[in-house]
């Protein structure tokens, strides 16, 4: 859901709202204390120019504000990691994965497979919104979704409780002969850049799906789908 207007949006942001970004009229005046209130919320706010604001809000009467409203409730880490270690089962954290189908359709595939939910960073991840909720076939309503300022700390805090990290990737282990233990998260990443060193390094080990193709990956959505049904097939 979209909503404009300054006192609109400062509303939703004392409110409490869960909100994905707003956006700011490049070049507008903001008083420090409407700035401070979306630091202090940890509400993501970036500079965009007039035509992208118009094209958002479905109008120019914005007055330089529009904010994309989550249609999900965020969960906390300590929810999914609590929930993922007492089910014994996983959740996914995703790297740099910025289209909202992707993550859309990452999100059904860890609802089918009986995962817990998904771990997102606060920079660099696609927002939820209603495509993502689309792609994903509602499956982001019933899973636990968190958004932390750095994957390091969630998966930190998941191993500390007794899980397992993977890091999904090219040139490592082939997953059919990897050893999956449970409760478990699969780090994902993007199909150009890969996961970032530093949390392949956190991983206790980095899988590979085996292709015979010409290609050089798998889409990130199908890698997920792929390495979800093989923790499925596994059982418990």
């Amino acid at each position: 859901m979209v909503i404009y207007g300054r006192n609109a949006v400062e509303e939703a942001v004392r409110s409490g709202r869960s909100i994905e970004k707003v956006y700011l009229l490049h070049g507008k005046f903001f008083e420090p204390e409407f700035l401070s209130l979306l630091q202090e919320r940890g509400v993501r706010f970036q500079w965009a120019k007039r035509p992208q604001l118009d094209r958002l809000a479905g109008t120019g009467k914005h007055q330089g504000v529009v904010a994309i409203i989550s249609p999900i409730e965020y969960a906390t880490l300590q929810e999914l990691v609590e929930e993922t270690v007492n089910r014994n089962s996983f959740f996914f954290a995703l790297n740099g994965i910025t289209e909202p189908q992707n993550l859309g359709a990452i999100a059904r595939s860890v609802e089918l497979f009986g995962g817990v939910g998904l771990l997102l960073p606060q920079k660099g991840s696609a927002p939820i919104n209603e495509v993502a909720v689309k792609a994903s076939a509602g499956a982001l309503l019933h899973l636990k979704v968190v958004r932390v300022d750095f994957l390091e700390e969630g998966l930190l805090a998941f191993k500390e409780s007794g899980g397992n990290v993977y890091a999904l990737e090219t040139g490592g282990r082939d997953i059919r002969d990897s050893q999956l233990k449970r409760p478990l998260a699969f780090i994902l990443g993007s199909e150009g850049k890969g996961i970032d060193a530093e949390l392949v390094e956190l991983a206790d080990l980095t899988v590979t799906i085996p292709t015979v193709g010409k290609l050089p990956s798998l889409n990130v959505s199908v890698a997920a789908g792929i390495a979800a049904w093989e923790i499925f097939r596994r059982g418990a």
